[in-house]
């Protein structure tokens, strides 16, 4: 099975399409036990993906769509398709465990599989806790970092310093300069829109990572392997910095 860390439902046949693999990981974490995909796993700009002749049925007959509001589909979405109104959710997408919380509890609602998102949420809690305690006994979360927007939530989470946020849009000279200024050992990119590289060439000693947001590459599929996986890109930063 594709979404195979999160704890599923008995039985749930409502149909669930969600616009990525982000919306996507979700609704499995609230309870969902079939979710259609219409942008592919492996894309590594899943926002932009156009909407074909072949996702119109699948709509149609979603009992709920799941969407975050950055996609290129959404004008389609909210008009020109005689979608049901009721059947859109728009949700909030990224790893603070506040909108995590947020989000999948929202999508369970409509399911009704409650139980199953507040089991899945708590181990999401677990495990960015954990996380958050590994990096500081690695002193990593006194250590000053920079970081791209879009990965400022799962850094805040984890309990680092933030020294500047950068982007998300690409780095203009100014941009740069002012970055230049600030004391940082490590610069925390995002790796569907990596803008942050120009910064290591004004701070040569940095380390560099690119975190995940969208599920699909490196083998991840869920909310939770995101998660590890992001933590394993970090922990090799502190790494780098201890020696």
């Amino acid at each position: 099975m594709l979404f195979f860390s999160c704890i599923q439902p008995a039985k749930n046949e409502s149909v669930v399409v969600a616009t990525n693999s982000w919306t996507a990981a979700f609704a499995k974490c609230a309870g969902a036990d079939s979710v259609l995909i219409l942008a592919p796993m492996e894309m590594e700009h899943p926002s932009e993906y156009e909407l074909r002749a072949t996702d119109i049925p699948k709509l149609i007959h979603a009992r709920i769509i799941i969407y975050a509001g950055y996609e290129t589909m959404v004008k389609h979405l909210q008009s020109g398709m005689d979608l049901k109104k009721e059947a859109l959710l728009k949700i909030d997408t990224d790893y603070s465990m506040a909108t995590i919380e947020k989000s999948v509890m929202a999508i369970a609602q409509r399911l009704g599989t409650e139980k199953v998102a507040l089991q899945n949420i708590d181990s999401i809690r677990h495990l960015l806790a954990n996380g958050k305690i590994r990096l500081s006994n690695t002193y990593i979360n006194s250590t000053p970092v920079v970081v791209n927007f879009f990965q400022l939530s799962i850094v805040k989470e984890l309990g680092f310093k933030v020294a500047g946020v950068f982007g998300p849009g690409p780095m203009e000279a100014n941009d740069i300069d002012r970055m230049a200024k600030l004391q940082f050992n490590a610069i925390v990119d995002n790796v569907h829109n990596p803008v942050g590289k120009p910064l290591s060439k004004v701070n040569t000693t940095a380390s560099y990572k690119a975190l995940l947001n969208f599920p699909g590459l490196f083998h991840t599929t869920t909310i939770q392997d995101v998660i590890k996986y992001n933590l394993q890109q970090l922990e090799s930063v502190s790494a780098n910095i201890r020696q």
